[in-house]
């Protein structure tokens, strides 16, 4: 085990600028509108950060990742604070030259939000439902010790391995919903600037999905980078299935092979306010 000190090392060198913003000392002039990507886990969320931080450090913008700091230490979840606590850190957010990624939920009270460039990426709840399952019972990694949700991970694992699938999707269905509600609510309906896209795009169709992604968020990158990120993903792609890995399957509907009939029904009639409002994005049915 790493000592105390080793630790603080390396949280300081791998997260220098976002304890630099946390500070108030951080500084950037890039006139780049910073962008923001919000989603769900399991929703490519990894992924998709991946691609923009190339992306915007080609374009001389900072990556900021406040909720893998988060991941590491005693920081508190963005998404889980109401407005009245985020008057605490709505410093951090500032609305040129930045790039904030990637943010499971919605973070309320974030000034000027109408001058950020805004991307929301959705999945299929179902299908999230299932890939969280596996996620947490068998591939997501557990945080350090450094973190206060180290003990919190363990015991979520060990709750997974021992109940059934359709038991786990049922238990998780109210919080995935509530994001996507929150979502529709607090973001979509009042910003119409925000970029909506899925994981269904990206699994259909990558080099569209990737092409208009990079327009909707005003980054240039050559020809050559971008005919590399579309090998890079298709070589991604799983051959079969390995539920160790954390791109476990990789395609849409897989609910439909995992779940119990019985299962399925319940969460058709959950979700079906839901699915019927990101119907043009999911492009999937409710039945």
């Amino acid at each position: 085990m790493k000592s105390p000190f080793l630790i603080h090392l390396f949280l300081r060198k791998r997260f220098k600028v976002e304890l630099g913003l946390i500070a108030g000392k951080h500084k950037n002039n890039n006139p780049h509108p910073s962008i923001i990507h919000f989603s769900l886990n399991k929703a490519a969320t990894q992924h998709t950060k991946k691609i923009l931080r190339e992306c915007i450090i080609e374009n001389g913008m900072v990556p900021v990742h406040i909720n893998e700091y988060a991941f590491y230490t005693k920081f508190p979840y963005l998404t889980g604070l109401g407005a009245e606590k985020m008057v605490n850190f709505n410093h951090i957010f500032r609305p040129k030259g930045y790039f904030y990624s990637a943010f499971g939920g919605f973070v309320r009270g974030i000034s000027d939000l109408e001058k950020y460039k805004v991307i929301l990426m959705v999945r299929d709840p179902r299908d999230i439902l299932v890939s969280w399952y596996y996620s947490i019972a068998f591939s997501h990694s557990i945080p350090p010790i450094t973190s206060d949700r180290h003990e919190e991970y363990i015991r979520k694992r060990k709750d997974a391995k021992e109940i059934k699938i359709d038991d786990h999707v049922i238990s998780e269905s109210d919080r995935v919903f509530n994001i996507l509600s929150l979502y529709r609510t607090e973001l979509l309906d009042k910003y119409p600037q925000v970029y909506l896209t899925s994981y269904e795009k990206m699994t259909s169709n990558y080099k569209i999905w990737l092409r208009d992604l990079l327009n909707a968020c005003e980054l240039k990158i050559s020809d050559q980078t971008f005919q590399k990120y579309i090998e890079d993903n298709r070589q991604l792609q799983p051959k079969e299935e390995n539920i160790y890995k954390h791109i476990r399957k990789g395609k849409p509907g897989d609910y439909l092979d995992k779940l119990e009939p019985e299962t399925i029904k319940y969460l058709n009639n959950k979700f079906s306010p839901i699915l019927d409002y990101y119907h043009d994005v999911l492009n999937v049915t409710n039945s």
